[in-house]
């Protein structure tokens, strides 16, 4: 169909495409701009971003390996002293079994027929008879009086004060 007045839609009066050097100017035109796509292409292909991304790659592969590093040396850490923790609670734990056993050694040797039996074997004790027992009258508060086991003489006594100035001196 044909519009009324426009005569240079049909193609039989393009008379353009005939033309030889319009359509070299065209595809010379067209492959110019396909070269500079191409050289932007590689220019970006070789840009510093691009460098830049391997920099920034190493640094983050480092930053992750620091990363696991440092939870390593943590979680060794850690375990570390949940080991000397067991290891102390443990200790602990024989150092109890072993205080109850001495415990009940002292109450067995605290009982009086036992301190009887050692001081009679191992000392050479003997218990206190009636007759070794001597009583004391006492007439005031302020005054105790001792009832001599002998005859006092006179020698009896210059001996007892001797006896007592060596035992005073320390002989």
């Amino acid at each position: 169909m044909q519009i009324p007045g426009d005569y240079n839609s049909n193609l039989a009066y393009d008379l353009s495409r005939f033309d030889v050097e319009e359509q070299e100017r065209q595809n010379e035109h067209r492959r110019k701009e396909q070269e500079k796509v191409k050289q932007e292409i590689r220019m970006n292909s070789r840009s510093v971003s691009r460098s830049g991304s391997r920099i920034k790659l190493l640094l983050g592969v480092g930053l992750v390996f620091a990363a696991l590093c440092a939870v390593n040396f943590q979680l060794t850490t850690s375990d570390d002293w949940a080991r000397k923790v067991t290891d102390q609670q443990a200790a602990l734990t024989a150092a109890q079994e072993e205080n109850s056993l001495l415990q009940s050694r002292l109450e067995s040797k605290v009982n009086i027929s036992y301190i009887e039996e050692y001081a009679t074997t191992q000392l050479g004790m003997a218990k206190v008879t009636n007759s070794q027992i001597q009583y004391l009258s006492v007439n005031t508060e302020d005054l105790i009086e001792v009832e001599p086991d002998g005859g006092d003489s006179l020698f009896d006594g210059v001996s007892r004060w001797f006896g007592d100035m060596l035992e005073y001196i320390g002989l």
